[in-house]
């Protein structure tokens, strides 16, 4: 009969003898106080510049004009590889040996420039000080075919003067200078 008086295990009755604590007992302390907990830290402070910045302290403007330069200079080697390579075709095609150079001409420029336009991409990816002195190089050419063009009757030419201008107006700032190492 003492067996039914005994709980089953897991019946989650008391038993005759003391539970077992799952804690371990508290660790002896020595005679030194406590030690204060560290001070929390401060955020550092945010730095402020007057251009927004991606990267390794590149402007984002230029990262833009990296991209965009880039991606025009890549154009601009297809097609004058086409313009060459096609208008020398066209011209021999039809007997006239003038507007194969002329074609040929045409597109080794445009092929030159194309070239420049990806070093400048590089260079200003970089921020090499070289980079600046190419990109206001470019910017000038532009305006300067741009006003030929203005000057031919193209009216959309201002389109073009204008970017070149604001391209320009943004190199000669001079935070972008300095993030160039120009002064």
């Amino acid at each position: 009969m003492q067996e039914q008086d005994r709980p089953q295990p897991g019946s989650g009755e008391p038993s005759g003898e003391p539970a077992a604590d799952p804690t371990p007992p508290p660790a002896t302390t020595s005679s030194a106080p406590p030690s204060p907990a560290p001070p929390a830290s401060m955020p550092p402070p945010p730095v402020t510049t007057s251009a927004p910045s991606t990267t390794a302290g590149r402007p984002t403007g230029i990262t833009i004009l990296a991209i965009l330069a880039a991606i025009g200079g890549v154009f601009a080697i297809f097609g004058g590889l086409i313009v060459m390579i096609g208008g020398a075709a066209i011209g021999v095609a039809a007997g006239s040996a003038g507007f194969a150079g002329l074609a040929g001409l045409f597109g080794a420029l445009t092929l030159f420039v194309g070239i420049a336009y990806l070093a400048f991409a590089w260079g200003a990816w970089g921020l090499r000080p070289w980079a600046w002195t190419l990109g206001v190089g470019l910017a000038a050419i532009s305006i300067v075919l741009g006003l030929f063009d203005l000057i031919g009757g193209n009216w959309g030419a201002i389109v073009s003067i204008a970017i070149s201008g604001a391209i320009a107006y943004y190199l000669f700032r001079p935070e972008i200078k300095s993030v160039f190492g120009r002064t």
